[in-house]
């Protein structure tokens, strides 16, 4: 509606624009009956407006709602399909985990915080007597032995306790020798079992030995105390501790006892068999210093320059509750570990312990290791070994010389960890170090050796390489291979350069060939109208230098066609037509193309062809430009009447076609080149050439995977034999090779 002074008010507006607008954006299925078919149809009253915007509003809603749910329903199925590829991964990785696990002969287990065992794998031999439930092999008293027990039990404490990793070798209850390898691994503790072979098994039986050996000496020297201080019960007690000492005698190891007075008071067996002493005379209780002078003079006792001196000073422990060691050499070689233990009372017991087989170990393995150092030091190689706890066990200098390490920081044994730590000083690449720290400490089955090559940002390249050992130590190599990578470099880009070189050289060759051949061609045309009589008579100079025209354009235009050949075939773009063609067809075409030099020459062509030779499979163009070459190339080097001969003949499966002159021969410092490119001597004859015929003759009896043989002497004559396959495959065709020319040059 309008006010007074003729303007709109905003219920007009309102009211005559809704309509309109209405009328093109709602469908008319959607407006109220009464409304579609009012008579006027220009006004709706607000209620029906209320209601279209109502109704609108839901239908936008559902379809938004639609088309959430839809994208929801995309978003769904999508991570489905991620978290079932995920999960299909996770399983190949577990059974892939647990094939490498089950490689080799061990117990795995794991404690996580919650301290639930997981054993994932067992297989150690029954024999053995490890456990294969969690909860017995945590049980550790129930396989180890005692000691063996104690001690892996102490060793779990502190890993648990500090993260401490231990090796261990113990012993089961069922006398086998087993490994235990325990470390944390994130929040979880990983106990591994296995057996030991070789060396360390020695060293673990010999170990075992040690401590059986000490534990008798303890029971020992307690019943000497137990008897001494019950000597004076009685004869019952004496006939006690007398059956308590002959129980020794089932002891390797020898004692012998002796009292205040220092005379020998008990002995074992062992004892008289170590010292070969008469038990008659023992039992009479010599003094010490009787059997040890008995010994010295029987050559049994260790040779010293004071014998006095020395005896005066060993005889001194009696009395002072002190106890003596020593190592005697005896002469014959053995190695004896003497304790000689002195009582509150006055006597003295000894103690001898036969360490020969100990120390030879024992210095075997320090020559064993002096040796490995020598030979690591002399290598070029940086070596560093790495025992299974991850310490750095040996080292030569060319290790510390690479990575720049100071012999003081190496000779502390350092974990992989502290030398990963100095080394990344050098190159820092985590991944690579990474990678060096999984194959030292890794706990797995199945270690695998690894290698790898990497640039320093000094400028060095080196060569690194990874390699499990058998006691569980891991070996490091590194080679400085800057030299050779330099030098591989430089190679590569003088091959390069010559590739594009010969490149260059073949496109320019082909394309001043092709550039050549179009004037030739006018030239030699021009000189065939003007030797024709059509054109006029010329006179005898003329037709001369016409001649001489036409016969060193032909000799140009068959060099540049030889050119353009050897450049086809050098691109390998020169593909043979091969199909069955008769042997005499081939031979008398190159024939009829060498007959006009045979008469310029004087020169007699004989022909021989073996009986049964009658086809090859070849491209016969190329085959009779071969013979035409090597035709064209002894005939130019006879002499008038002389004859040429060319003979075929079968040579196994191949075909031969042998051509023999009677020329001047070919030097045999010229032999080894004959067959090069632009090669050509006269030999004292009147032949001329680029010195490109032979070249082709033989590139193109290798095309047919066949060779060219030259035997020759001078002043006797050259032959060449040319050898080709008598069949061929035939399945795939072969793209034509270019029109054959005839006319070439030698």
């Amino acid at each position: 509606m309008r006010t007074s002074k003729g303007t709109v008010t905003p219920e007009t507006r309102w009211s005559a624009a809704l309509p309109r607008t209405l009328a093109y954006s709602v469908p008319a299925a959607l407006l109220p009956i009464h409304v579609a078919h009012a008579a006027d149809g220009a006004m709706f009253d607000a209620y029906t407006l209320l209601k279209i915007c109502i109704d609108l509003g839901i239908i936008a809603f559902g379809v938004g709602m639609a088309i959430a749910c839809l994208r929801a329903i995309k978003r769904a199925r999508a991570q489905e399909a991620t978290a079932t590829a995920e999960a299909e991964r996770f399983a190949l990785s577990e059974s892939t985990l647990e094939t490498v696990l089950a490689a080799e002969p061990q117990a795995l287990l794991t404690l996580t915080e919650t301290g639930e065992p997981e054993l994932l794998v067992s297989n150690l031999p029954m024999s053995f007597g490890v456990p294969r439930d969690p909860a017995r092999l945590l049980t550790l008293e129930t396989w180890l032995d005692d000691a063996s027990a104690s001690e892996l039990e102490a060793a779990m404490g502190s890993l648990a306790e500090h993260g401490e990793p231990f090796n261990l070798m113990l012993r089961t209850k069922r006398e086998r020798y087993v490994e235990a390898d325990g470390r944390t691994a994130g929040r979880s503790l990983v106990l591994k079992v296995r057996n030991i072979a070789g060396q360390r098994l020695e060293l673990a039986e010999l170990s075992v030995k040690h401590k059986e050996l000490e534990e008798q000496v303890t029971a020992l020297r307690a019943l000497l105390d137990n008897a001494k201080r019950n000597e004076r019960d009685g004869a019952e007690s004496r006939a006690i501790i007398e059956a308590h000492f002959r129980s020794f005698d089932r002891l390797a190891t020898a004692f012998a006892v002796f009292d205040s007075t220092q005379r020998l008071a008990h002995y074992n067996q062992a004892y008289v068999d170590l010292w070969q002493l008469d038990s008659n005379w023992l039992d009479k209780r010599p003094r010490d210093s009787e059997i040890l002078d008995r010994l010295r003079q029987e050559r049994r006792l260790e040779e010293r320059a004071e014998y006095r001196a020395w005896k005066q000073e060993w005889l001194s422990a009696y009395g002072t509750g002190k106890q003596v060691e020593e190592t005697w050499h005896l002469p014959d070689g053995r190695m004896l570990h003497v304790i000689a233990d002195a009582d509150g009372e006055g006597g003295v017991t000894y103690l001898y312990e036969n360490v020969t087989e100990r120390i030879a170990l024992k210095s075997r393995y320090n020559a064993l290791i002096q040796v490995q150092r020598e030979t690591l030091d002399t290598l070029r190689e940086g070596v560093a070994v790495f025992t299974p706890d991850g310490r750095l066990r040996l080292y030569n200098s060319a290790f510390a010389s690479i990575w720049c390490l100071t012999p003081k920081l190496l000779d502390a044994k350092p974990h992989v960890e502290e030398v990963i730590a100095w080394c990344s000083l050098l190159f820092d690449a985590p991944e690579e170090w990474e990678r060096t720290k999984t194959a030292v400490t890794a706990i797995v089955s199945e270690r695998r050796p690894y290698d790898s090559q990497f640039d320093r940002p000094d400028g060095t390249a080196l060569s690194c390489a990874a390699l499990p050992l058998p006691d569980g130590g891991t070996l490091l190599t590194y080679s400085d291979i800057t030299d050779s990578k330099r030098a591989e470099r430089a190679l590569i880009e003088k091959n390069e350069a010559l590739e594009t070189t010969d490149q260059l050289k073949s496109d320019f060759v082909s394309h001043v060939s092709y550039e050549l051949r179009t004037p030739l061609n006018s030239i030699l045309g021009f000189a065939q109208m003007l030797s024709e009589p059509a054109f006029g008579p010329l006179a005898e100079k003329q037709r001369e230098y016409v001649d001489d025209i036409l016969s060193s354009g032909n000799t140009l235009r068959a060099i540049v066609d030889d050119i353009l050949d050897l450049a086809t075939i050098d691109a390998g773009s020169l593909k043979l037509k091969l199909a069955p063609v008769r042997v005499r067809d081939i031979i008398e075409a190159a024939k009829l193309g060498v007959e006009e030099r045979l008469r310029q020459n004087e020169v007699i062509l004989d022909l021989e062809i073996e009986e049964g030779v009658e086809e090859v499979v070849a491209d016969a163009s190329r085959v009779t430009q071969i013979l035409y070459n090597l035709l064209s190339n002894a005939i130019g080097f006879s002499a008038p009447r002389t004859r040429v001969q060319l003979d075929c003949r079968r040579d196994g499966t191949m075909i031969a076609f042998v051509i023999r002159d009677e020329g001047t021969g070919i030097p045999e410092d010229f032999q080894d080149t004959v067959f090069d490119r632009f090669e050509s001597r006269t030999q004292g004859s009147r032949h001329r050439g680029a010195g490109l015929g032979l070249s082709i003759v033989k590139s193109l009896a290798e095309l047919h995977g066949g060779t060219v043989l030259l035997d020759s002497k001078p002043g006797k004559g050259s032959q060449f034999k040319v050898l080709l396959p008598l069949r061929h495959d035939l399945e795939t065709p072969d793209l034509d090779a270019g029109p054959y020319r005839v006319n070439r040059a030698g």
